[in-house]
């Protein structure tokens, strides 16, 4: 009987071992690389943000507010791309969701004097960031990695995805 109980023990043993290993570990969402950052092609880049703003309407005006405010800013000859995403002040690490994407926290803005072109609208994806620890007395920093899917105005059919991995700095007043 003492036999059995403890062939039952380490196998049952065995199994738990063997079946904890097996599982899936899930990766920290507030792990990003600075691997591969988001390239400026062809025109000037800006990634920058603002503590203590908010945004107040389509066309981007920033007021002062209760959230931080990254920008990043892409421009050539002919046009303007920005994309603003709205985080939290308090912590040092933040995840916006599809949700909050939907809840307007990130707005898409394309600006061209001469061209033909619809309006597009984040509808889903996930941005996130960590606060960058300072260096030899640097400014603060924060590194972002945002992949967002854009659709027409009014349409939830997506017809493009803006990937941005890359650092942002303080905004310059």
């Amino acid at each position: 009987m003492m036999k059995n109980a403890f062939k039952v023990t380490v196998t049952f043993l065995i199994a738990l071992i063997t079946l904890s290993a097996c599982k899936k570990k899930t990766d920290n969402p507030f792990t990003i690389d600075a691997e591969n950052l988001t390239p400026c092609t062809e025109g000037s880049c800006l990634y920058e943000y603002t503590n203590y703003a908010a945004m107040t309407d389509q066309q981007m005006a920033l007021t002062t507010g209760q959230y931080r405010i990254f920008l990043a800013t892409k421009s050539n000859n002919f046009s303007t791309t920005r994309i603003y995403m709205q985080a939290p002040m308090q912590g040092d690490k933040f995840l916006i969701t599809d949700a909050d994407i939907l809840a307007g926290k990130v707005k898409h803005l394309f600006s061209c004097a001469s061209c033909d072109y619809f309006n597009l609208t984040p509808i889903a994806g996930t941005v996130k960031g960590i606060k960058v620890a300072n260096t030899n007395n640097s400014a603060e920093k924060w590194l972002l990695d945002a992949h967002i899917i854009v659709a027409a105005e009014k349409s939830k059919i997506p017809v493009d995805t803006i990937h941005i991995k890359q650092y942002f700095n303080l905004a310059v007043k």
